[in-house]
């Protein structure tokens, strides 16, 4: 069934165009919310740059860019707290301002320690310690990070992952290369060191996809009233008018009884038929063929 709606979303997808479309690789996928903490810095290294900071920056660079994620700040948390407890105060005029009760929830967390960041040569390891900074041509730039993703409903750490990117260097004098130049910077990325943080985020992103980005997607109920269901999914999914769709009540949660862990819910039986009427931004209008259609009731492709 799973493969079977994966190719029903990809007909859509190559059959109509929308800027509001998701990528091809996300238009059947959920899409997880995650906060990023900061990563801590255990590399020694010659020049005073926030190492842990600056690979943080760039991964969640990336988690927005591939729009596999919503990611949310929790550094700046107090920040926004502050402004919504000023927009309520009855001083302020009510146009324009911001509904509370609307900040997103976070399922997992991602945080990371930088364990190398370094030029590997001769068998061994030099960090910058010597103020000379001399290398070899044999030079290999080395940046390695664990990455814990959490899952906050648990508190369990799920993945523990070592990812690491390499580059080599051909310069003798090593830091030579890093002179002058700031970490994140286009220059940054040209040099040895840069090169391999970028491999260690393509690795890292690709290790986060497997944990936590693979679970399909399907619309769900968002309201129904008299003949008329709205449901989530619209132009940015691929949906599109005509097609049908049975509704499914949920299941029973199945749990551990050794440690009361969720792992799943039975299969739910059937509840409805609907057909798309219209199609919108993220949502979509349906007409009611048959039966009952709850809030939240999962949607599956009529075959």
């Amino acid at each position: 069934m799973r493969y079977i709606f994966s190719f029903y979303l990809f007909l859509l997808f190559s059959c109509t165009s929308s800027s509001n479309r998701l990528p091809a690789d996300v238009i059947d996928k959920e899409i997880p919310t995650i906060a990023v903490l900061e990563f801590e810095n255990k590399a020694n290294f010659f020049f005073d740059w926030n190492i842990g900071g600056g690979i943080r920056d760039s991964l969640i660079d990336e988690l927005v860019r591939s729009k596999r994620y919503k990611i949310v700040t929790r550094q700046d948390l107090n920040a926004v707290l502050s402004e919504l407890k000023v927009q309520s105060n009855k001083l302020f005029r009510p146009e324009g301002k911001v509904k509370t009760g609307r900040l997103h929830n976070v399922k997992y967390l991602l945080k990371g320690s930088v364990t190398d960041f370094a030029h590997v040569a001769g068998g061994g390891v030099r960090a910058f310690f010597s103020s000379f900074g001399l290398g070899v041509n044999s030079d290999l730039a080395v940046v390695t990070v664990t990455l814990y993703i959490i899952d906050v409903e648990t508190g369990a750490i799920v993945a523990s992952k070592q990812v690491e990117g390499q580059a080599y260097s051909s310069k003798v004098d090593v830091s030579g290369q890093y002179k002058n130049v700031s970490f994140g910077s286009g220059g940054f990325y040209r040099t040895p060191l840069g090169k391999a943080c970028k491999k260690l985020i393509g690795q890292a992103m690709d290790e986060i996809g497997d944990v936590i980005s693979h679970s399909q997607w399907y619309p769900r109920v968002i309201k129904s009233e008299n003949n008329k269901v709205i449901i989530s999914g619209g132009e940015d999914r691929g949906l599109i008018a005509g097609s049908e769709f049975q509704a499914f009540y949920r299941g029973s949660a199945l749990l551990d009884p050794q440690t009361g862990d969720l792992l799943g819910f039975e299969d739910g039986r059937k509840s409805g038929l609907l057909r798309v009427l219209e199609v919108r931004d993220k949502f979509s209008i349906c007409e009611a063929l048959k039966g009952d259609f709850p809030k939240g009731a999962s949607l599956r492709p009529v075959r």
